[in-house]
């Protein structure tokens, strides 16, 4: 359950991963996931307690930025692919703006720029490697394809050519590097015009033969 878009003043409560804040037109709402749910900063939704989309651990204090005169973007605290833009404030709380960097990159304290993932050492902050933790990947409306549909995913996979998760037998395949997508796609038909599949076990495009494929399944 998505909480509210991305446009939204929002903050997790600090002591209380269950509970979240909304500032809007100068006043404050705080709300309450459902009981033995809590706050996903990344997509801000209310995921279990305790599975892997529970992201308690990182909130560990308001995200303030530390913005000065001279400041253009400083790095978001709990989230690798996130900044404060310094010059570009909130009409309601008078904070910097939270912007995030467009998957995969991340935010580099550095060069105060969004980088590739492999220049980027997030240390302490959460580092978002598939697509949907993303919130620009997140579904703003009622007829929004769900994002894991949309998007395939690396989690747990070797770096190289994998299957699409969900879409397996198919023509569609991505390429994984360090835990991320850094290609998506399908196999093109052959010279012939004959259909293709991704062969989700020998990781390769090949000439989709029905009786071949028959024989693999049973």
């Amino acid at each position: 359950m998505l909480l509210l878009d991305k446009d939204s003043d929002f903050r997790v409560d600090p002591e209380d991963c269950s509970k979240f804040h909304i500032f809007r037109n100068g006043e404050e709402f705080v709300f309450k996931c459902p009981d033995d749910f809590v706050v996903n900063t990344v997509t801000r939704a209310c995921v279990p307690k305790g599975s892997s989309e529970d992201t308690c651990g990182y909130v560990v204090q308001p995200a303030k930025s530390t913005c000065t005169k001279t400041s253009g973007f400083v790095e978001f605290p709990d989230n690798c692919a996130k900044y404060h833009d310094c010059e570009d404030t909130s009409s309601t709380t008078r904070e910097p703006k939270v912007k995030e960097c467009p998957f995969p990159f991340l935010f580099d304290k550095k060069s105060q720029k969004c980088e590739h993932f492999s220049m980027v050492q997030c240390g302490s902050r959460f580092e978002p490697k598939d697509a949907c933790e993303y919130e620009e990947n997140q579904c703003r409306s009622a007829h929004c394809v769900p994002c894991h549909v949309r998007f395939p995913s690396c989690r747990g996979s070797t770096d190289g050519l994998i299957p699409w998760g969900g879409r397996e037998w198919s023509p569609y395949f991505a390429v994984c590097q360090s835990g991320r997508v850094v290609f998506q796609g399908q196999c093109p038909a052959l010279s012939d015009d004959k259909p293709t599949i991704f062969h989700p076990v020998h990781n390769v495009c090949m000439e989709m033969k029905p009786e071949r494929l028959m024989n693999e399944l049973i």
